[in-house]
């Protein structure tokens, strides 16, 4: 008996980040794919030196995320806590269904504020 399995989708084999100034003091994030214990490397590489000039806002619009685990979460959690440590800001952007259900079961989107857009963030 022969079991056929689904092609990989390519928004869960790789990740794409995007890191670019909005204005003074800002920076936008996107990131596109799957952020989990394969991927979240590459965003850390992007938000960590943003966040360690501290003062500015990085948003990470999540919008194009298809997938969250612990790793991608974790991911999230340690660039929160080097904002505060520099006193940079950091705010998520349009997270979707599966972000939001993840930050809400751990408790963590009491930490991580998610806004549905850009202009909705507060200065």
């Amino acid at each position: 008996m022969s079991t056929d399995q689904p092609a990989p989708d390519d928004q869960w084999d790789a990740l794409r980040v995007h890191a670019r100034p909005l204005d003074a003091g800002r920076h936008l994030v996107t990131v596109e794919g799957a952020l989990d214990l394969h991927t979240a490397s590459q965003l850390a590489d992007v938000l960590q030196p943003l966040l360690l000039t501290g003062g500015q806002s990085v948003l990470v619009d999540l919008s194009g995320v298809a997938f969250l685990d612990s790793t991608g979460l974790t991911c999230l959690i340690t660039a929160y806590r080097t904002a505060r440590s520099t006193g940079a800001r950091l705010a998520l952007i349009a997270p979707g269904e599966r972000v939001r259900r993840m930050l809400a079961l751990t408790g963590t989107d009491r930490v991580l504020h998610s806004y549905a857009t850009v202009d909705s963030v507060p200065d």
